[in-house]
C-alpha cells in the first residue's frame, strides 16, 4: 500500500470565519483533493478550526494536530488520516548558535526564539509503516533590521547596513536549521532505520546553507554522504518544474521534504502542484509539495 504527502504553505488562513478565507479554504482543498494525502503538511494557519476546515475541503477523515502560532498569528499544523501514534511540539525560547571556543559567551544574546513551534508527528500508515513528520516554517528570506533599546526597527541606512539585515536572516535560519537537525540526530539514533520526513516552507533553495544543515549535508563530502543524511524530494524534479514561488519575478523552489535514507528509499513521485490554475496567488502563494511512496 502507497503513502501520499503534501506540504502547503497556505498564506495567512487565520481562521474559517471569514467569508473570503472560507472561499480560499474551499480551493486549498479543491487543489489537493485529487492527490488524496494521507498526510498533509500546513504553515500559515491561525487557529486548529482553520487546520480542520481545511482538513474537511480535501474531503474529511483527518485528525489535526497544531503549533504555536507566532506574533503575526501563523502556526504549523498537521493532518492525518491514518492514526496519530504519539505527537509532540518543539519548542525553544532561545536557539543556541555556534561559539568559536568554548569559553566564547552565548552569541546575539539570545535574541535569536524558535518563532514558529514545530509539531513532530508519528502517523502509523496502515499498510506502509510508521512515519515520522516534522513541520516546519523557517524566517523568512526578508532582512532583519537593527533594532534600538525600545525594540524598535533602526532603517538601513547604508549599503553595509542593508547586507547586515540580510546576514541576520540568514544567521536565524540557520540557527533555526541548527536546532532541527539536533532533533533529526536525537531521532535517528534512537532508529537508525526510522522513516522521517522534514517537511515545510525553509525559505530557502536546496542548495543553501539551512536546507544543507538540516539535510545533513553541511561540511560533509558530497561523494560520501553520511548513513543519517535526509534526501529532498525537489532533487528528483526536473528543473524547469522546481518551482514553488514567484515572488517579484523571482521563481524558487523553497518548500521541501527532507527524507531520512529508509523513506526516501519508497519515493516514487514528487513534484509541485501548479496545474489548477495559471494564477497560484489565487488559492496561495506558494504551491503545494506532493509526494508519492510505494
Amino acid at each position: 500500500m502507497g503513502f501520499v504527502l503534501a506540504t502547503f504553505n497556505v498564506l495567512d488562513v487565520f481562521d474559517a470565519i471569514d467569508p473570503a478565507r472560507r472561499e480560499r479554504i474551499a480551493r486549498i482543498g479543491a487543489l489537493l483533493r485529487p492527490h488524496a494525502p494521507d498526510v498533509v503538511a500546513l504553515q500559515e494557519v491561525g487557529t486548529i478550526d482553520a487546520a480542520r476546515a481545511i482538513a474537511s475541503a480535501i474531503g474529511g477523515g483527518y485528525d489535526a494536530v497544531i503549533g504555536d502560532a507566532d506574533e503575526r498569528g501563523i502556526a504549523c499544523a498537521l493532518l492525518a488520516r491514518h492514526r496519530i501514534a504519539s505527537s509532540e511540539i518543539l519548542r525553544a525560547r532561545h536557539l543556541p548558535f555556534p561559539r568559536f571556543h568554548v569559553e566564547d559567551p552565548e552569541p546575539f544574546a539570545m535574541r535569536i526564539p524558535l518563532r514558529r513551534s514545530i509539531p513532530d508527528v508519528v502517523v502509523d500508515v496502515a499498510g506502509f509503516g510508521a512515519v515520522r513528520v516534522l513541520v516546519v516554517h523557517f524566517k523568512s528570506r526578508r532582512g532583519k533590521p537593527m533594532r534600538d533599546e525600545s525594540g524598535n526597527a533602526i532603517e538601513p541606512a547604508s549599503t553595509t547596513e542593508i547586507a547586515e539585515t540580510e546576514a541576520r536572516a540568514v544567521a536565524w535560519r540557520c540557527a533555526e536549521a541548527l536546532f532541527v537537525r539536533r532533533a533529526v540526530d536525537a531521532r535517528l539514533r534512537e532508529d537508525p532505520n526510522a522513516m522521517l520526513c522534514v517537511c515545510g516552507d525553509f525559505n530557502d533553495v536546496p542548495d543553501s546553507l539551512p536546507l544543507r544543515i538540516v539535510a545533513g549535508a553541511a561540511g560533509v563530502d558530497p561523494s560520501a554522504p553520511r548513513a543519517d543524511a535526509l534526501a529532498s524530494c525537489a532533487d528528483s524534479i526536473p528543473l524547469a518544474e522546481r518551482v514553488s514561488v514567484d515572488h517579484d519575478g523571482e521563481p524558487a523552489a523553497i518548500d521541501h521534504a527532507l527524507l531520512s535514507r529508509a523513506l526516501a528509499a519508497r519515493v516514487s513521485r514528487a513534484f509541485y502542484e501548479r496545474s489548477s490554475s495559471p494564477d497560484p496567488s489565487v488559492t496561495s502563494d506558494h504551491a503545494p509539495l506532493v509526494v508519492r511512496f510505494a
